[in-house]
């Protein structure tokens, strides 16, 4: 049976976490990425990672909730990072739906700073806001994270054409993927080389990555076992899995 890898799950929500990781291991998903969204629930998270050995970490400010900030939040945030180096970045990033676009820039900018300096990869969330992600990415220049991840990527062709001049960058596919009538999704998905691509459920299902491989061969026209093994060493490679 190939592996799996959830690169961004919010298990945090879930409301039966042994059952849903039994489910994701019974098809063959080895693991995933929770992610935070704010600092209320931070430490959920963590302690999510702490009892499960096969759910990695990843904590941040998601765009949505910049408002939820104290004043010393980035103080916290370096510091509960520096209390494992497992622990990586995320969700955070910009979305152009959501108040006060220029704080949502700020705050992004923070944690890709802690990032780099503490040396961790960062989930990225961004809606409507690619040529202000785009240039924080170039604006950062060799200060940038190690690895970006774009999570639930929905750009055209152009905006990943974009993202692949950084050797850096990998593009995660969502179950949006799996919906026909998203053609132009599609045609990014066709266009995206198979070793920048990750695979996530962004929900607190991880089993659902397996059709999302499935629907990534098909776009590819190439066999599910050859796309679920590369997604797979693309996750290892980044989590030294």
């Amino acid at each position: 049976m190939p592996k799996y890898f959830d690169a961004h799950c919010h298990l945090q929500n879930a409301t039966d976490i042994p059952g849903v990781l039994s489910r994701a291991e019974s098809v063959g998903c080895a693991g995933c990425v929770c992610n935070a969204t704010r600092p209320s629930d931070w430490n959920a998270v963590l302690e999510i990672g702490r009892v499960w050995s096969c759910v990695r970490c990843a904590i941040g400010v998601h765009p949505w909730y910049i408002g939820e900030c104290s004043a010393n939040w980035d103080v916290v945030f370096r510091q509960t990072l520096m209390t494992d180096k497992k622990i990586m970045v995320g969700e955070i990033g910009l979305d152009i739906n959501h108040p006060d676009i220029t704080a949502q820039e700020r705050i992004m900018g923070t944690q890709m700073e802690i990032a780099h300096e503490l040396s961790r990869p960062v989930w990225i969330h961004c809606v409507g806001a690619w040529d202000r992600v785009l240039h924080i990415i170039k604006s950062l220049g060799a200060h940038r994270p190690p690895v970006m991840i774009m999570h639930a990527f929905a750009g055209t062709p152009q905006i990943l054409h974009q993202l692949m001049r950084y050797d850096d960058v990998y593009v995660s596919y969502s179950p949006m993927i799996l919906d026909a009538h998203r053609t132009k999704l599609i045609d990014t998905v066709r266009t995206t080389p198979l070793n920048r691509i990750l695979v996530e459920s962004d929900g607190s299902d991880p089993a659902v990555v397996t059709d999302v491989v499935a629907r990534i061969a098909e776009i590819h026209g190439i066999d599910t076992d050859t796309v679920a093994n590369t997604v797979f060493k693309n996750i290892g490679g980044i989590l030294s899995i």
